[in-house]
């Protein structure tokens, strides 16, 4: 079942069920496995037109081995923003 929180920046967030996502990666870096944090739903742009594209699951990791944050949407990619609020 999905569970609606908050983040730490104040951000809407789900938490969604380990068996209703995908099973948690490993770090690019390390080779650990990632911890999942939580999810949006979103396009994934940072643009206006945003709202009409396509919505689908941004999950979002981070490795406790290496100390680095990541995102999964359609591939795992480091999550920039998230890696600068952490620091």
């Amino acid at each position: 079942m999905d569970q609606a929180v908050v983040d730490d920046a104040g951000m809407d967030a789900v938490m969604i069920d380990a068996k209703d996502r995908p099973p948690d990666p490993q770090c690019p870096n390390c080779g650990a496995t990632l911890t999942y944090v939580d999810s949006e739903i979103s396009s994934g742009a940072f643009r206006p037109q945003a709202a009409s594209m396509p919505q689908m699951p941004i999950h979002y990791y981070d490795c406790n081995a290496c100390n680095t944050c990541w995102k999964f949407g359609t591939k795992l990619n480091p999550d920039p923003i998230r890696q600068i609020l952490k620091s």
